[in-house]
C-alpha cells in the first residue's frame, strides 16, 4: 500500500467513525479539492446526505466537527457540502520521500496484472514503403502501452504485424520489373526506390486498366508463391524488412513476436473455404464477404472478384493464430480510426465463428505535419529519416548554442536525446481521439507543453544534487523532520505521491495522454518549488530535507519518462 493509499484509509476511517452506521465511505468517494488551498483530499456529503434526508452542508461541518488531527491528517474544515482534509507535512511528506527512496525505479509500479498476459499488436507498416511521420504517433502509443501494462505487472507481448502482400506490393512489384527494369539508380537508396515505385504504380494504374489488370496478375501469383515476379518481391521484401528492423531499432520498439501477412495465405484461404462450408461467408456478386447487417456493419468483404484476399480475411487468422501461439487473456489492436468499422467487422465475424476472447481496438486519429496532409500514395510524405535528421539538427543548434564548450559528441547525444523526447511527447501529450498537427519548432521548445521541457526539469534537479551533496553529509540526506515547510514543498511531494494512482490509472484505461499531462504537472511543480524553497542556499537539516525531495522528484519524473520511452540526460 503506498504512502498516499495508506492516508486515504486513515480518513476513510475517521469518515466511518463520525457517520456511524449509516454509510460506509469508500475511496471514490475521495476526491482532490480544485484549490490546494481547500486542502489535500476532499470529501463530498451528497450522497450521504440523499440517504439521511439532510442538508450536505449541514452534514459537513457536523463531520468536520468530530474528527481531529491524527497521523498522515493535519486539519480537517468544512467547505460548504465538503469535508477537507489537510495532510501532515513532517508526517506525510518524510513517509512519502522514504518510499520513492526505497522503491526507486520500481516506484509506481503495481502487480494489477499479475498473471495476465496481453498481446499489444502495434507497428504494422507495409513493406515496400518508406516508414513516414503518420507511423511515428503508431510506434510511439503502442510502446508507451507496453511500458505502461508492464509497469503494472502484466505479461505483455509486444507484437508487429508486418503487411508484406496486397495490392500496393503488387504495384510496387510490377513497377520494379516493367518502369525500373530491375535496376536501382546510381545514388538512390533502395527504400527510396521503392517508394518511388509504388507512386509511379499508382498513378499509372489509375489511368491504364491493363496495369490494373497485370498488377491484379501479380497479386495472385504472391498469394499462391509462384510466377515469375516471386524472384522480384523476395529481393525486394528483404531490402524492405531489413529497412522496418532498423528503424524499430532506431526508436527503441519493443518487437517479441513478428507475424507476416505472406505466412498466413493458405491459412487464410483454408478458413475462408470452412466459413463458406459454415454459410459464415457467402458469394455476393462474385466476391465473398461475412453479411454483417444485423449488426449494423455491413459486408465484411475478404476475397475480391479476382479471387484476391483483403487484409479482413487474414487478420481473422492472425487472431487465430496469436491465440493458438501465445493465449491472451487480453488483445489490443493499436490501430488508427480509419480502420475502426474494418475492426468492427473483424470482431463480429470472430464472434459468429465462436471465438469470444476479449478483443480490444486502441485507435487513435492521424498526425499531419504544419506544412499540411501527407499521403504515400501521391508520394509527398515525409520519410521518418528525414523527419528525425531535422529534428536532431535543431536541437543540436539549441545544445551548441547553450554550450559552446561542449565537445561535439557530447552535443550530438545530447540532441539525439532532445530530439527524440520533443518527438514522443509530441505524439503522446494529445487524448488518442485528438488529431495532431506536428508543429516541430513547437516540439521542440525548452518551455510549455514540450518533451525538452520536462527534460530540461530533470537536468535542473541533477544539477541541484550535485551541487548539494559537495555540502551535504550522508547522515543528514534522509533527516526531513522539521517544524517549518513552505507550501511548495507540500504540493510537490503531493504531486510525487499520487504518481502510483496515475500510473494505475493508465494502465486500466489506457489513457496514456494522462501519463504526459501527469509530468508536466509535476515539472510545474518543481518550478514553484524551486522559485520559493531555495535549496542551496537554505540551513543544512534544511537544505538536508530539500534535497531529498530533489531526488525524489528526479526519480519519478525519470520513472514516468521512462513510460514514454524518454531517455534523460542530466546536462541541457
Amino acid at each position: 500500500m503506498t504512502t498516499l493509499q495508506q492516508a486515504k484509509q486513515l480518513i476513510l476511517t475517521e469518515l466511518k467513525k463520525a457517520v456511524g452506521k449509516e454509510y460506509t465511505p469508500s475511496v471514490d468517494d475521495l476526491s482532490y479539492p480544485p484549490d490546494a488551498k481547500l486542502g489535500d483530499l476532499s470529501f463530498a456529503c451528497f450522497s450521504l446526505a440523499k440517504g439521511l434526508k439532510r442538508n450536505p452542508v449541514e452534514i459537513a461541518t457536523e463531520i468536520a466537527a468530530k474528527i481531529g488531527p491524527k497521523g498522515f491528517i493535519r486539519s480537517i474544515a468544512s467547505a460548504g457540502p465538503y469535508v477537507n482534509f489537510s495532510l501532515d507535512d513532517a508526517a506525510f511528506c518524510v513517509a512519502v520521500v522514504d518510499e520513492i527512496a526505497n522503491h526507486a525505479r520500481c516506484y509506481g509500479t503495481s502487480t494489477a496484472g499479475t498473471g495476465k498476459r496481453i498481446m499489444v499488436e502495434y507497428a504494422q507498416p507495409n513493406t515496400h514503403k518508406e516508414i513516414h511521420v503518420g507511423h511515428i504517433r503508431n510506434f510511439t502509443v503502442g510502446q508507451t502501452v507496453v511500458n505502461v501494462l508492464r509497469a503494472n505487472d502484466y505479461d505483455v507481448i509486444p507484437t508487429s504485424y508486418i503487411n508484406d502482400l496486397g495490392a500496393n506490393v503488387a504495384r510496387c512489384v510490377w513497377a520494379v520489373k516493367n518502369v525500373a527494369h530491375g535496376i536501382v539508380p546510381d545514388g538512390e537508396d533502395q527504400i527510396s526506390f521503392l517508394q518511388r515505385m509504388y507512386v509511379e504504380a499508382t498513378s499509372r494504374g489509375e489511368a491504364d486498366e491493363t496495369v490494373r489488370a497485370e498488377v491484379s496478375q501479380i497479386q495472385r501469383d504472391l498469394e499462391e508463391g509462384k510466377g515469375p515476379s516471386l524472384a522480384t518481391w523476395k529481393k525486394t521484401w528483404k531490402w524492405s524488412v531489413a529497412y522496418i528492423k532498423g528503424v524499430f531499432k532506431d526508436l527503441g520498439l519493443p518487437i517479441d513476436v513478428w507475424y507476416f501477412e505472406s505466412d498466413l495465405i493458405k491459412d487464410t484461404k483454408r478458413t475462408v473455404e470452412d466459413l463458406i462450408r459454415r454459410n459464415i461467408v457467402t458469394s455476393s456478386q462474385g466476391a465473398w464477404i461475412v453479411d454483417l447487417e444485423a449488426e449494423g456493419l455491413g459486408a465484411n468483404l475478404l476475397v475480391k472478384t479476382d479471387g484476391t484476399l483483403l487484409y479482413n480475411a487474414k487478420d481473422i487468422v492472425l487472431a487465430l493464430r496469436k491465440e493458438e501461439d501465445q493465449h491472451p487473456v487480453r488483445s489490443i489492436y493499436v490501430i488508427d480510426a480509419r480502420q475502426s468499422l474494418a475492426m468492427q467487422q473483424l470482431f463480429a465475424t470472430l464472434k459468429r465463428m465462436g471465438f469470444n476472447k476479449d478483443l480490444q481496438h486502441l485507435s487513435y486519429e492521424f498526425v499531419t505535419l504544419k506544412e499540411g496532409a501527407m499521403s504515400s500514395r501521391k508520394g509527398n510524405a515525409i520519410r521518418y529519416e528525414t523527419f528525425r535528421d531535422e529534428m536532431v539538427a535543431m536541437a543540436a543548434e539549441e545544445t551548441s548554442r547553450r554550450h559552446v564548450d561542449w565537445p561535439a559528441k557530447k552535443v550530438s547525444n545530447t540532441a539525439r536525446a532532445v530530439a527524440f523526447s520533443a518527438i514522443r511527447f509530441g505524439m503522446l501529450k494529445q487524448d488518442l481521439d485528438k488529431k495532431i498537427t506536428f508543429d516541430m519548432a513547437e516540439a521542440m521548445s525548452f518551455e510549455g507543453f514540450t518533451g525538452p521541457y520536462l527534460m530540461y526539469s530533470f537536468a535542473r534537479m541533477q544539477s541541484i544534487l550535485k551541487k548539494g551533496a559537495k555540502g551535504i553529509r550522508p547522515s543528514l540526506l534522509r533527516e526531513l523532520r522539521r517544524t517549518s515547510w513552505v507550501p511548495a514543498e507540500h504540493t510537490l511531494v503531493l504531486a510525487l505521491a499520487k504518481y502510483p494512482e496515475v500510473v494505475f490509472a493508465a494502465g486500466q484505461t489506457l489513457r496514456i495522454s494522462t501519463i504526459s499531462q501527469y509530468l508536466f504537472d509535476l515539472c510545474q511543480a518543481f518550478s514553484n518549488f524551486y522559485e520559493n524553497a531555495p535549496v542551496l542556499s537554505a540551513e543544512p537539516d534544511v537544505m538536508a530535507s530539500r534535497l531529498a525531495i530533489v531526488e525524489s522528484a528526479a526519480t519519478v519524473l525519470e520513472n514516468g519518462l521512462g513510460l514514454l520511452g524518454i531517455e534523460t540526460v542530466d546536462e541541457m
